[in-house]
């Protein structure tokens, strides 16, 4: 697996239409472009939701103990407001280019893409 954190452009709509081979139909990132090239999601494997460290969120610090400064507080957010939804797809570019998979995450706070990494 090859860990990336590039932000990414996705397109949203029902994924595995009209392919053959493709178990279920799903809604979806349907597409994402990333370094210049349109990549085609024929598959989603999974799909999670993953927390901000809340562990580290300037209540959690103050009520263990720890020192909180003003610094941190201009830091804080709402934990909620840290959760990404994370995709993990099977894509394709072009015809002549061989399927791989793709962690791609979505920033639930203000619905931004990162591609995560590459499965090899």
């Amino acid at each position: 697996m090859r860990r990336w954190d590039e932000p990414i452009e996705v397109r949203r709509g029902i994924v595995g239409e009209g392919l053959t081979g493709v178990s279920s139909v799903v809604e979806g990132p349907s597409q994402f472009l990333w370094r210049n090239r349109l990549w085609r999601v024929l598959d989603v494997q999974s799909r999670w939701v993953e927390s901000g460290p809340w562990w580290n969120s300037v209540g959690v610090r103050a009520a263990r103990g720890d020192a909180v400064t003003d610094d941190d507080s201009l830091l804080a957010t709402d934990d909620l407001l840290c959760e990404q939804e994370v995709w993990r797809v099977e894509a394709a570019s072009g015809q002549m280019f061989s399927r791989g998979v793709y962690e791609l995450a979505n920033a639930l706070s203000d619905g931004s893409w990162r591609l995560r990494a590459v499965i090899d």
